[in-house]
């Protein structure tokens, strides 16, 4: 396929290169403008998204992510979603044309901020030393002993559930004064999935950029706080990417139609129908209900995606088949869920 791969958004007019590759390897990053904003893009000659390797796609992200970052070093930049390929130079111009005041509000809005990463992570096996030494947890394996045949079995589920709501219960605490400590040098917050067990907080917080220094202190007091038995890693200066990428899709009355079936729902449809209805399946399908399901968060995230499609589409933001329908939201756990499936939901893939 051909087209135009968009890595951002910034307010220049005046047409500038960059001395890197973009995501396909071979082509220059350069700006389209339209007014007083520009997309940052290289031309786009390779399959589709969708069709390529889980390998192929996290390279094209890294290389995705290093452009943003580069081009960050010189501007406000606002991130478009990763895998957003537009057809021609006019369709950029169209989407810098159609969501000019969001692009102008939400870059006024991240001026001077960066994204900061926390990861907190503990040693699991201390952890649960500490753990059994709890009265009930004491209580409840010498008990054990005094068990035969099934009821032995039950127990043990039993003391493994005890013993999980404990550790559970020690990460929401930690987590939760860890975030409170850290908030008032922040101006937003975004928790992140906790990736494995050994996590206690994965936070996306969003700073002034003359706060880092001051940021980075407080995260050296909590290391103090926490008696060192907790290891902090911090990544920055990033994009606002939790807070603020702008999401682009091409719409088509197949694209539409695809969603109001999905929902249930007929043509002539109100964005209060489109609300209760995505309340009622997401009620049904969420992910919680099923867990390590990984086709209910697949299935979860299609409906949320169809249901914001449909609200924007109710409210007159897209007018006529083909035409762009732009969202700026912040990026949830479901959005990165390629990495794990190999696929992309949501991108514009041509």
């Amino acid at each position: 396929m051909y087209g135009k791969y968009i890595y951002g958004i910034i307010n220049i007019i005046n047409q500038t290169t960059w001395d890197i590759l973009g995501v396909d390897g071979s082509n220059p990053v350069y700006t389209i403008a339209y007014q007083d904003l520009s997309c940052v893009v290289s031309d786009y000659f390779s399959e589709k998204f969708s069709a390529k390797s889980k390998e192929e796609v996290i390279k094209n992200l890294l290389t995705h992510q290093m452009v943003v970052e580069r081009v960050m070093k010189e501007h406000t930049v606002l991130p478009v979603k990763f895998g957003t390929v537009l057809a021609t130079s006019d369709e950029v111009q169209e989407l810098l044309y159609r969501g000019r005041q969001q692009f102008v509000d939400a870059l006024g809005w991240i001026h001077d901020k960066v994204e900061v990463e926390v990861a907190a992570t503990w040693d699991t096996e201390q952890v649960l030393r500490e753990i059994c030494k709890e009265e009930e947890i004491v209580r409840t394996w010498q008990a054990i002993g005094s068990k035969m045949g099934q009821q032995i079995l039950e127990e043990r589920i039993r003391l493994g559930q005890m013993v999980k709501a404990s550790m559970d219960r020690r990460r929401d605490s930690y987590r939760e004064q860890m975030i409170s400590f850290l908030k008032p040098v922040a101006v937003d917050v975004q928790p992140n999935a906790l990736v494995s067990d050994k996590m206690v907080m994965n936070v996306a917080f969003l700073v002034e950029r003359a706060n880092q220094e001051e940021f980075d202190g407080r995260v050296r007091q909590l290391n103090d706080l926490f008696h060192n038995q907790i290891n902090f890693r911090i990544i920055r200066p990033l994009p606002p990417y939790s807070f603020a990428t702008v999401e682009v899709t091409k719409l088509s009355p197949e694209k539409i139609e695809e969603a109001r079936q999905l929902l249930g729902l007929g043509e002539n449809t109100s964005e209060a129908e489109v609300r209760r209805a995505y309340r009622h399946l997401a009620a049904e399908t969420h992910p919680d209900r099923k867990p390590g399901d990984e086709m209910a968060k697949v299935q979860f995230a299609k409906l949320r995606q169809a249901s914001d499609l449909l609200i924007a589409y109710c409210r007159g933001q897209a007018k006529s088949g083909g035409s762009l329908l732009i969202n700026i939201r912040r990026l949830k756990d479901e959005d990165l869920h390629f990495l794990e499936t190999g696929s992309i939901a949501g991108v514009t893939d041509g």
